[in-house]
């Protein structure tokens, strides 16, 4: 699965680099907006029922209900396929002028819609290299490929693309699951689960880590301009390039933290978590220095306009606050799957806060520098506290350089 991230988080950059070169810095920086819209419009819209049927259809497995499985993914698939529709149907009719940066954000979000549920039901049921295959970096790799055969318009080639994906992922998942999970009078399972109540949460969440995510670039596009945007988003690309290995950890670490949390197994989930420390500190530290070094020679890839002084700053910035990210590992996950969720959202809270806080201050003064400081001060709230919380229920920190990451456990 860590090869399908590798492959999928390439087709980002090139995408990324060939609309910088082939179109010019503003026609990036609006594709990243559109990005940016479509990302926040399909999250919000699908409720945070997609992190609530990993939670369903993990256990279900578990317990081998797989008609109860079919029977929900069928139902609950519907009601996604119908709320994606219904977005880009309201796109297609002129709405969307109203919504965002471009007339076919619509589309975007009625595919991602659809897209984002069915890689989660997936990931419940274990099938985590399928889920890695609808990853963000796969949509840009094919509209980078629509541009290259003709359409200018970034933003109609990532439309076209996610409505494709989507129509992909519909049939494949439903194919998929109709074979994998066959009416074979498997067990039911007695009870109701409620996934209002399960997916609240995780929605509230959601929309914490888009402002962690997201609230940088938002207030870059209102202050600055779409070259601008551009410079920075790029420059973030490859700052988020430290931090690959926690896909593949949040992927399957998660059901992992949850089972042994729920043996008791409390020496267990900390050998776990020392393993996932030192991947990720064999990653993060060179990667982290290579940036340091390397960063002018590779935001030149973009094009010489990209390796300014501000773009550059930036980099270095927020290059050290992913390597502390990912030093830290999915401390989050961690508090989720143990108990802790209250917690976490309280965390996310206070760095989004705080973020939001620093980036009106810092935003309009300083550009893409302050941009980087408030974004690397909110990530690294919301980590310090997390590993001091965990520290603090779970008796151990995740920082692997704080244990000894050298160390056999």
């Amino acid at each position: 699965m860590l090869t399908l991230k590798v492959l999928g988080a390439l087709g980002g950059f090139v995408f990324s680099v060939w609309v910088a070169r082939s179109l010019g810095d503003a026609a990036l920086g609006r594709a990243e907006l559109f990005i940016l819209w479509v990302t926040v419009g399909a999250t919000l819209l699908r409720g945070g029922w997609e992190g609530a049927v990993v939670k369903a259809f993990g256990a279900w497995t578990f317990q081998g209900q797989g008609a109860r499985i079919r029977r929900a993914f069928r139902r609950w698939t519907g009601a996604m396929v119908l709320i994606g529709l219904a977005v880009a149907g309201l796109g297609s009719l002129g709405f969307a002028e109203e919504w965002g940066p471009s007339p076919w954000i619509g589309w975007g979000m009625g595919a991602w819609v659809v897209i984002g549920w069915l890689a989660e039901c997936l990931r419940g049921t274990g099938h985590v290299s399928t889920y890695a295959l609808f990853q963000p970096g796969w949509w840009m790799l094919l509209a980078g490929l629509l541009i290259f055969f003709g359409i200018e318009d970034p933003a109609l080639a990532l439309a076209l693309s996610g409505l494709v994906m989507a129509a992909l992922a519909v049939l494949g998942a439903g194919w998929w699951f109709g074979k994998r999970f066959q009416a074979d009078g498997s067990q039911e399972g007695n009870g109701n689960i409620s996934m209002a109540r399960l997916a609240f949460p995780i929605w509230l969440g959601s929309v914490l880590h888009l402002v962690l995510s997201w609230a940088d670039t938002a207030m870059l596009s209102a202050w600055l301009t779409e070259a601008d945007v551009a410079h920075y988003r790029a420059a973030f690309r490859l700052a988020a390039l430290l931090t690959f290995t926690q896909f593949a950890v949040n992927a399957l670490g998660a059901p992992t933290f949850g089972a042994q949390h729920a043996a008791g197994d409390q020496e267990g989930l900390r050998r776990t978590v020392h393993r996932i420390g030192w991947l990720n500190t064999a990653v993060a530290l060179p990667g982290l220095v290579f940036l340091w070094l390397l960063g002018p020679w590779l935001l030149s890839w973009w094009g010489a306009a990209f390796v300014c002084r501000e773009a550059v700053m930036a980099l270095g910035i927020l290059a050290g606050a992913q390597a502390l990210n990912a030093l830290s590992g999915p401390v989050m996950y961690l508090l989720n799957m143990t108990g802790g969720e209250r917690a976490g959202l309280a965390i996310l809270a206070l760095s989004a806060l705080i973020q939001l806080a620093l980036g009106l201050w810092l935003v309009p003064a300083h550009g893409l520098v302050g941009a980087a400081w408030s974004a690397a001060i909110g990530m690294g709230v919301w980590n310090v506290v997390g590993l001091i919380w965990v520290r603090r229920t779970q008796g151990f920190w995740m920082v692997s350089l704080a244990n000894g990451w050298w160390k056999r456990r």
